[in-house]
């Protein structure tokens, strides 16, 4: 892309490199695939869309590098699709891949056909128009744009050490984002990549999943932990960087706490709305779009977030989830009457 430096060197021992992968039609604009290289071996962290437009940027920054491939892995931050779509990419060079265990067994359920018709039911039973959920069947591109098969991985699981070289690298469990998302850890060095777990310029958003009880409980523990981490330099899976990662972890608590304190607010001003009607009354950050206006896809991730946080304070005693005798569901604050 013009006026943007596709392959930026990050750090000197051992090198690390940054490959701007576009993301064509999508809000987060781009991918931070990052590579790190030895004279033993090398790894490449994420990947991208599988997309014509992904594959040009990651290839041509690999190609730059001159990365011999029969040294090359790739590791998978988490199962979303702008992370790991071009992973058949890897598997067709032969490469060995890593991938967090949790993370892989959702995906295989997903492949399956299960995952997503479990979603789409919960979704209609929490209030989203069924004519929302199936135009965001065909335009959201973690669907559209996912590997189109699964694939062999090494799985790796909390405090996995990977070695590269003379290099250390920690895998770390840091749910929230995705059921299984793995920052990864170099203790030497105190370099992070958090993927999606840490973002600077945006929130990583926070959804629900099944089986999970609480993914926003689980987020705000992670980050509690990863602060507990000496860092000086955080790599992130989108936007820009910065150096001091424990400001960043009090903005996106705080920015939690905020959105918690709003919804109960809505649910204490208006008992018995369900989640959708809940979504469009909070506020979002949408260069000014109205709830109206959200394409599908974003009304998609805006109610899964919506829902992360009700689930929290529902586990936490400020509100209660009702279904009537269709399973149908609302909420109201605890102990309020209807």
């Amino acid at each position: 892309m013009k006026g943007i430096n596709m392959v930026t060197k990050i750090y000197d021992t051992p090198s690390i490199w940054q490959i701007h992968v576009e993301l064509p039609q999508n809000p987060l604009r781009a991918l931070n695939s990052y590579v790190i290289c030895t004279p033993e071996a090398n790894l490449v962290i994420d990947t991208g869309f599988n997309c014509p437009e992904c594959s040009r940027d990651l290839w041509a920054g690999i190609n730059e590098l001159k990365l011999d491939m029969s040294k090359t892995a790739l590791f998978i931050t988490h199962l979303h699709s702008d992370h790991i779509g071009l992973v058949q990419d890897f598997v067709n060079h032969g490469c060995k891949i890593y991938m967090g265990e949790i993370d892989y067994n959702y995906l295989t359920e997903s492949f399956e056909g299960n995952y997503w018709k479990y979603m789409e039911d919960l979704f209609h039973r929490e209030g989203m128009p069924p004519e929302v959920i199936n135009k965001q069947a065909t335009e959201n591109q973690a669907r559209k744009l996912a590997p189109e098969q699964m694939f062999p991985a090494e799985l790796v699981n909390d405090q996995t050490v990977i070695r590269l070289g003379k290099s250390e690298l920690i895998c770390l469990h840091t749910p929230g984002h995705t059921p299984g998302h793995i920052v990864l850890y170099m203790p030497e060095e105190k370099i992070l990549f958090s993927g999606d777990h840490i973002l600077f310029d945006i929130t990583p958003n926070i959804s629900i999943w099944k089986d999970i009880p609480s993914s926003l409980a689980d987020y705000l523990n992670s980050l509690e932990r990863i602060r507990e981490l000496p860092v000086r330099l955080t790599l992130p899976g989108h936007r820009a960087y910065r150096t001091n990662i424990y400001e960043r972890i009090d903005e996106l608590i705080a920015h939690h706490h905020e959105r918690l304190e709003e919804i109960l607010q809505v649910v204490a001003k208006e008992p018995g709305l369900n989640a959708d009607q809940i979504a469009s009354k909070i506020s979002w950050s949408a260069r000014g779009k109205s709830w109206a206006e959200f394409p599908p896809h974003q009304k998609w991730f805006a109610m899964g977030e919506t829902l992360a946080h009700l689930y929290y304070l529902q586990q936490i005693g400020k509100v209660e989830r009702q279904e009537d005798e269709d399973k149908l569901i609302c909420y109201r604050p605890e102990g309020a009457d209807l």
